[in-house]
């Protein structure tokens, strides 16, 4: 009897050891570290010298960080949890290549921070500090895919980043829709500091379209809350070798008593030609419509000439270079104040490398 007993006993134990590790042989996960180091030399004209000093500006060369692409590393993850769901996470650090300082001080994840479902069938949801839908849907409709030298992407859609958001996304073959919403948090206020938006892709063959809704709120206060809105509609064609994109964005950012602070309207056109498999040549042009800016009517209307090169020099590792001239704003846009005295251009030159990991 105590024989049969151990046995009974013994085989208990055995099936209560399977039936525990049944869980984790059915979750598959998985965690990748990735990153980009990407740094250039450049050379600019018409810069300001710094508060204080005894110059009054000139031509500046110096070594910067994220030509093509920030310069950044992260972690991403998912972990499958069956009937086509998936965990997700992602932690996304971006960094000064040049310096070696953290891309926003006192913020250690700060271009993405998020946990989220996947499913299979009805998108993702995903929680945490995450990039707006205008910036997730836009990249493939600019010349220069939101390089840093040179395409004024800030001004297009700043602010890239929101907290506190929730974001859905649904990809159904050519067809991608998003919404997102980040919450304001302040006490009783749902407008204060909240932003929302949301927009639709089709890319399908050589042709691809988009329009994109994005909007911020300011501090809810006692006269109202500012508000600034976006919206874009952009499109590309790709036949063979070729790559044509054009779009356009309005733009309106009013203050809390309903002034308009900036109103303008901006376009974009590039072409690119790979002239080899390895080797790529980008143009571009940018025009900005100023009707309003920091309350001046009829400001100058700026403009902007990109030339871009990249080589691949391997899958990994891309050597680059661009020119921009830009009329009645700095490089990237900039207002006219962050330039030497007297000046109405900028021109800038850069030579750089990027290695992706």
């Amino acid at each position: 009897m105590k024989h049969n007993a151990r046995i009974v006993l013994a085989h208990a134990c055995a099936v209560s050891a399977l039936a525990s590790l049944a869980p984790a042989a059915h979750a598959q996960s998985s965690v990748t570290l990735y990153g980009v180091a990407d740094t250039f030399l450049e050379y600019n004209n018409h810069q300001r010298a710094p508060a204080g000093t005894a110059s009054s500006g000139g031509s500046l060369v110096r070594l910067n960080s994220g030509g093509l692409a920030g310069s950044r590393w992260g972690l991403r993850g998912t972990e499958d949890l069956g009937g086509g769901m998936q965990a997700i996470f992602a932690l996304e650090s971006g960094f000064n290549l040049d310096t070696g300082t953290m891309g926003e001080a006192g913020r250690l994840f700060n271009r993405q921070a998020f946990l989220g479902v996947s499913t299979k069938d009805f998108g993702r949801l995903t929680f945490g500090r995450q990039y707006t839908s205008m910036f997730d849907l836009l990249p493939v409709f600019m010349p220069l895919v939101y390089a840093g030298a040179y395409e004024p992407m800030p001004f297009l859609m700043s602010p890239l980043r929101i907290d506190n958001a929730v974001k859905y996304r649904v990809d159904r073959g050519p067809f991608a829709a998003q919404a997102h919403y980040g919450f304001g948090e302040q006490a009783g206020s749902w407008q204060g500091d909240a932003a929302w938006g949301g927009g639709v892709s089709y890319t399908s063959g050589e042709l691809g379209l988009a329009a994109v809704y994005d909007q911020v709120n300011g501090r809810d206060t006692a006269t109202g809350y500012g508000r600034m809105r976006k919206v874009a509609v952009a499109g590309t064609y790709a036949p063979g070798d070729w790559r044509f994109t054009t779009g356009y964005r309005w733009a309106q950012d009013t203050m809390p008593t309903g002034v308009t602070r900036q109103r303008d309207d901006m376009w974009w056109a590039g072409v690119g030609y790979r002239v080899t498999p390895f080797f790529q040549v980008n143009a571009a042009f940018y025009y900005d419509r100023m009707k309003v800016r920091e309350g001046q009517a009829n400001p100058p209307n700026p403009k902007q000439y990109v030339l871009q090169g990249i080589y691949a020099a391997s899958k990994r590792t891309d050597l680059y270079a661009a020119v921009a001239y830009a009329r009645d704003a700095g490089l990237n846009f900039a207002a006219l104040s962050t330039l030497a005295a007297g000046a109405r251009s900028q021109t800038g030159a850069a030579v750089g490398i990027r290695h992706k990991f």
